[in-house]
């Protein structure tokens, strides 16, 4: 107890003698200590005062932008789901766009646009996650823009405000499927003078997601490669298979110089994948698909393709589903080549995942995105020469349900690109792989504004055969065409027949099939020559029934007023628009 007092003591006396040390300089000059002390303070304050603006100014910014450069959200933070950001289009009228994103729950959010003084306001609830999240459906607003957009989240008087800054309204376009969706305006030809060009298209926005795979249903996007950014070279001239999708933007493109206002690109593919991986699990059980190409290890291998998705409904779970609160105008896609050894299952799981994708679309944003919106896709290329496989002519047929084209009973409301005459052997990315993607973004183009926008002067299908003739003392078959539209005959061959009136007989791989040359055509019909042991029995006609049927541009039939080839079919020889059997 001594040892504490003498310390205690002893340091009251160094206390003391400080605190008199201090006393003595003041008392010698007061007037200049005040005054250090005092600008010392105010220093401080002022450097205090600083700090916090910054920070302050610093969270604003970081949620004004945040939804473009962050791919995922903290609980209980206000913030815009992940693909809302700057530069963005919404979704025109007559739809209502939809937004959402994540609050505190129980809070209310207040969104607003610039010029409209409308207030659009949600309670916060607890979403799937567990997370707080709110929704919005904004009023129909005409194309046009920039618009700023402010979301206000109001807790118990405590207001927090995030924005996102020039937007556009006009038409949002999904574009999906594998790697010839994916295949990257800097990998197709003319892509120096189209990247170069880019910028003169503000008006056109692009967003792609990242590659992901999910065994869940996700509610939001894990992961964005490029955030909403507004064309320019290094917006669309990204890195071979980053960004931005040829296909999409060249559609994109094409579309916006038809229609003169915004368009919103959003890009999701992921190359090597089946339609299973893209289909929802109902999907799947509607068509009875229990093979998995994961357990398919050989062909796998075969295709160079392991390690990338295989199993079902991973893509749908994380690159389609967590887009489905998004309003948009349609969808395109470009896929099928990793589906041609198992073509069977696709003329039923195609139209499914159409379908499927339309409800979920309808359902997702409340009713905003049409329950019929359209869908435009490309029905495959080819690839190597000289090889015979006939699962791409099956693929080919399967995309249209079998009828042959599109729009049909089983898929209204769809378009399509044909791309059989569209190769590229000399291709460095592969044959499978043709760098024509402007033809065929122009072709998908026709039947958008034909069949999305009902623009009734589109001539946007190829030649279809409107009746047959038969000689029997000639043995020969005429086909006419439409005379309005008049036809190109570039080559005599392409077309075949089945000797057998039984389709068991008449399937894709029988060896009873023979070509049937073109022996003479007019500006609107063709003459096939049949020979005589295969008369009296023929029912059956196909048309470019290859995996390579022909050179570029250098199939058979074509339109003389738009070059759209006569598209690949299987069916009745007398009867044009009759799905066997016949």
């Amino acid at each position: 107890m001594q040892d504490t007092s003498e310390d205690e003591g002893t340091t009251d006396t160094l206390l003391q003698n400080q605190n008199e040390e201090i006393f003595i300089v003041e008392s010698k000059g007061f007037t200049s200590g005040r005054l250090f002390r005092i600008a010392v303070a105010v220093g401080i304050l002022v450097l205090v005062i600083v700090l916090v603006a910054v920070v302050v100014v610093s969270l604003v910014h970081h949620s004004a932008t945040n939804s473009a450069t962050n791919n995922t959200t903290a609980p209980g933070t206000f913030n815009w789901a992940s693909y809302y950001g700057n530069h963005m289009v919404l979704q025109q009228g007559p739809h209502r766009a939809v937004l959402w994103g994540y609050g505190e729950v129980g809070a209310t959010v207040n969104v607003s646009i610039d010029t409209t003084g409308s207030v659009f306001s949600s309670v916060v609830h607890e979403g799937e996650s567990g997370m707080g999240v709110w929704k919005v459906a904004l009023d129909p607003m005409p194309p046009g823009g920039p618009y700023r957009i402010q979301g206000v989240h109001d807790t118990n008087g405590t207001a927090q405000r995030i924005f996102l800054e020039d937007v556009m309204f006009g038409d949002v376009w999904v574009c999906s499927g594998q790697s010839n969706m994916e295949f990257t305006v800097s990998q197709a030809f003319n892509a120096q003078q189209a990247i170069a060009e880019a910028a003169n298209f503000p008006n056109i926005r692009l967003f792609t997601v990242e590659r992901m795979q999910s065994d869940k249903p996700l509610y939001d996007l894990d992961k964005i490669l490029q955030p909403w950014s507004v064309a320019s070279s290094d917006s669309v001239g990204g890195a071979a298979w980053k960004y931005f999708s040829a296909v999409c933007w060249f559609y994109g493109r094409d579309l916006y110089n038809h229609l003169g206002y915004p368009i919103g690109l959003v890009a999701t593919s992921y190359s090597g994948t089946p339609i299973e991986t893209w289909s929802s699990p109902q999907v799947l059980e509607d068509c009875n698909i229990t093979h998995n190409y994961r357990e398919d290890l050989d062909v796998l291998v075969d295709a160079g393709l392991v390690g990338w998705p295989s199993e079902h409904s991973v893509l749908w779970n994380a690159m389609i589903h967590p887009l489905l609160n998004m309003t948009i105008m349609g969808a395109i896609w470009y896929q099928g080549e990793s589906n041609t050894r198992h073509p069977d299952t696709y003329s039923c799981s195609f139209p499914g995942m159409i379908d499927s994708w339309r409800k979920e679309w309808y359902m997702g944003t409340g009713g905003q995105t049409d329950r019929h919106f359209p869908f435009g896709f490309v029905q495959i290329s080819t690839e190597t020469p000289d090889v015979i496989k006939l699962g791409y002519p099956a693929i080919r047929w399967h995309q249209t349900a079998d009828y042959g084209y599109v729009p049909n009973p089983a898929m209204p409301n769809v378009f399509m690109a044909v791309a059989v005459d569209l190769v590229d052997p000399d291709s460095p990315f592969g044959s499978i792989h043709p760098r024509f993607k402007e033809d065929v973004a122009s072709r998908l183009v026709l039947g958008a504004r034909a069949v999305a926008y009902n623009k009734t002067n589109v001539t946007f299908q190829g030649p279809r055969p409107v009746s047959v003739d038969v000689d029997p003392e000639k043995k020969t078959v005429r086909r006419d065409y439409p005379k309005s539209q008049n036809i190109t005959v570039k080559s005599n061959h392409g077309f075949e027949v089945c000797c057998s009136r039984n389709l068991s007989q008449c399937d894709m791989t029988s060896k009873e099939w023979a070509p049937v040359p073109i022996v003479s055509s007019t500006s609107y019909s063709i003459t096939l020559q049949l020979s005589q042991d295969c008369w009296e029995d023929v029912t059956y006609i196909r048309y470019l029934w290859k995996q390579w049927p022909c050179d570029f541009q250098e199939c058979a039939v074509y339109s003389a007023k738009t070059g759209l080839p006569e598209a690949p079919f299987f069916g009745c020889i007398l009867e044009p628009d009759k799905k066997p059997p016949c």
